[in-house]
């Protein structure tokens, strides 16, 4: 019996000492990042901006690998699935929290089956309207709202999506009965939306904004907890007095659970380094992104919490997944 255990601690020792050994000397190839959407979107950019900087820190090329699908669940799942040795790594955004909080199974736990890394940037969801709706404000928004119970449609970019649980949102915290018009994406809705076939829009910041400069959208407020520090003459949702409204668009880096420690650290660390670079924050600045830095706990924290709120979002307002 004294044998078998001295061989079974042995073992245990030999295995620490290697998985110690190749977190210290990773990465020896090319890590690959994989993106839940196509090419051009947020999680695209974002990889595109910090990938060189990465590079130069490793010195190592990051490899980016677009798996969409699935409201972003086959390159979850993928990345889930793989080996936790720090070669593959997920950009995701907070849809994979929403895809948590629907009523459905996914093939992958998101608090289980990764290792969160560090949130790095962020976008805000805005609410605008168009020109011909008698709103300036929120309060106005939900004073016309509560006068008109039902007839005030909205829309976004799909069921399910960050800007369609910002609607449910709103209506719950304020109140009021407007009827969600659902889009099979951004830019259609925003086409309408400057028609004014529909004259409430929960969507993008980096769609509206454009918009809202050449006068075919007003603009009314973020549904981030703060402003932003991109365009701090935007007030919140929240300071209507829908306190803690918060629905913002996060980017972060996550791995498969089980990598090791030390992996997520240097990467935690070097990633927190590269957003504070000037160039870097002015380039994200440029594209609408807020930069966000923290602890692979700070992260871990957020998730659960997002997939709290949401699911409570989810369950109150019976939204089903298509």
């Amino acid at each position: 019996m004294k044998k078998i255990l001295v061989a079974a601690l042995l073992a245990a020792l030999l295995a620490c000492t290697a998985a110690g050994a190749g977190a210290q000397s990773w990465p020896a190839r090319p890590p690959r990042l994989v993106s839940q959407f196509p090419p051009g979107g947020g999680t695209d950019l974002i990889a595109r901006n910090l990938m060189p900087r990465l590079a130069e820190a490793f010195g190592q090329q990051f490899i980016l690998e677009h798996r969409p699908g699935a409201a972003g669940n086959i390159a979850a799942e993928m990345v889930a699935k793989s080996s936790p040795d720090g070669y593959v790594m997920l950009i995701a955004n907070n849809t994979l929290v929403i895809q948590a909080a629907m009523p459905q199974k996914l093939p992958f736990d998101v608090v289980k089956d990764f290792a969160p890394i560090a949130v790095v940037a962020s976008t805000p969801v805005a609410l605008a309207v168009h020109p011909s709706m008698p709103v300036k404000s929120v309060k106005e928004l939900i004073a016309l709202a509560r006068a008109q119970p039902g007839k005030i449609p909205y829309s976004s970019c799909g069921t399910g999506t960050a800007m369609h649980l910002a609607g449910e949102l709103f209506k719950q915290l304020a109140k009021v009965d407007m009827t969600h018009v659902p889009y099979k994406g951004c830019g259609p809705a925003i086409v309408d939306g400057i028609g004014g076939h529909l004259p409430v829009l929960f969507n993008t910041i980096t769609n509206t904004t454009p918009q809202a400069k050449a006068g075919r959208l007003r603009i009314v407020a973020l549904a981030s907890a703060t402003r932003s520090p991109v365009d701090k003459s935007l007030p919140t949702i929240a300071e209507a007095g829908l306190k803690g409204f918060d629905a913002d668009i996060w980017f972060g880096f996550m791995a498969p659970a089980g990598t090791p420690r030390e992996i997520v650290a240097r990467m935690n660390s070097e990633l927190n380094r590269i957003v504070r670079l000037p160039e870097v924050v002015e380039r994200l600045s440029e594209q609408l992104f807020d930069v966000r830095r923290g602890t692979p706990e700070d992260f871990s924290a957020l998730i659960k919490a997002d997939i709290a709120k949401w699911t409570k979002v989810v369950r109150d307002a019976n939204i089903k997944p298509e």
